[in-house]
């Protein structure tokens, strides 16, 4: 029976309460402190014929004691649903959080300098040697996708050049402790002093493709033995919604990612020895799309999964030469 209806009852057999229970709500209203002692007990004719006096015990409110238990309920129940959405998102949600904390540190740049600034910090502090400044004057146009320096592009200090918005360039160099992220805000901007140690990975992520320039490229003739062939050497075409699994039923390898149809993700998550998840790569293929069309050289170690949307249609060609058969250790660096 709900609750309302035994607060009725209750009220039924004892009809002074209700004149009682105005008095309370109207003391909740007033912001003055509560005179709770008028609720245990209230006088009858008895008290004033000087006769004994009954006490009438109020009978508890049991809508108010569930009340607490109510809203630890909904707080839990909110709690796990913001968890889901957080693992779901999280990269979205970290991403946005850093943006948001360097538009604070730059909004309150003219009032204080922070020495954690993008534009302060020194991405080349920890480089015992520096790249020498002779060299040949070497230039590319490369795609989305990964480079890996020395193999597929000499070492060297470049100048990238955007063809669109939002251009990103990533260099991951655990040898030399650079890790850089740099993106571009339109064909006039360009990413300066781009350092690229012999080992260094080089990452893009553009609509079409980016240039690259250097007046003191390292070694280009040694490039040509630098690498080694691929061993695989056909090519799969996978139709979403499929989820793959190296090892199983997609070979484990280097590739060139491609869309041939449709639009949508390709989400690959890295596994450990221990079927831990160590790293994850994401790309949304589309005609239009900022990403582009195409990925290269997508490492696909042992174990790793491969999950492509149902409305997409890639194809996976084995990149022609590749720095190395270690798969898992591309990530693990």
């Amino acid at each position: 029976m709900p609750l309302t209806h035994v607060h009725e009852e209750k009220e039924k057999h004892r009809p002074d309460r209700k004149a009682d229970h105005r008095e309370i709500n109207h003391k909740e209203t007033n912001h003055k402190k509560r005179d709770y002692g008028k609720q245990g007990y209230r006088m009858n004719e008895s008290d004033m014929t000087g006769k004994k006096r009954r006490k009438h015990v109020q009978t508890p409110d049991i809508t108010n004691r569930r009340r607490p238990l109510k809203i630890v309920i909904l707080a839990i129940i909110v709690i796990a649903v913001l968890g889901n959405l957080y693992e779901e998102h999280k990269y979205d949600i970290e991403y946005a959080v850093g943006d948001a904390v360097q538009g604070v540190f730059q909004d309150t740049g003219d009032q204080k300098t922070n020495d954690t600034d993008e534009t302060d910090y020194d991405h080349y502090q920890y480089v015992t040697w520096e790249i020498p400044k002779e060299g040949e004057s070497a230039d590319y146009e490369l795609a989305s996708g990964n480079y890996v320096a020395g193999v597929e592009i000499p070492e060297g200090i470049y100048t990238v050049t955007p063809q669109d918005d939002y251009d990103t360039v990533q260099i991951d160099d655990p040898e030399n402790s650079i890790y850089l992220y740099e993106y571009t805000e339109g064909k006039k901007d360009k990413i300066k002093d781009i350092r690229l140690y012999k080992g260094a990975h080089l990452t893009l992520n553009c609509r079409t493709t980016v240039k690259l320039h250097t007046d003191n490229a390292q070694d280009v003739e040694a490039m040509e033995t630098a690498g080694q062939s691929n061993p695989l050497t056909e090519s799969v075409d996978i139709t979403g919604q499929k989820t793959l699994t190296a090892g199983r039923n997609l070979e484990p390898g280097i590739y060139d990612l491609s869309r041939v149809s449709g639009a949508g993700n390709v989400d690959v998550i890295i596994y450990s020895d221990e079927q831990e998840e160590i790293n994850s790569w994401s790309q949304c293929l589309s005609e239009d799309g900022i990403d582009g069309e195409t990925f290269h050289y997508l490492v696909i170690p042992e174990n790793a999964t491969m999950e492509v949307s149902e409305d997409l249609k890639i194809r996976l060609t084995p990149s022609e030469q590749i720095a190395s058969t270690d798969y898992y250790g591309f990530y693990n660096r």
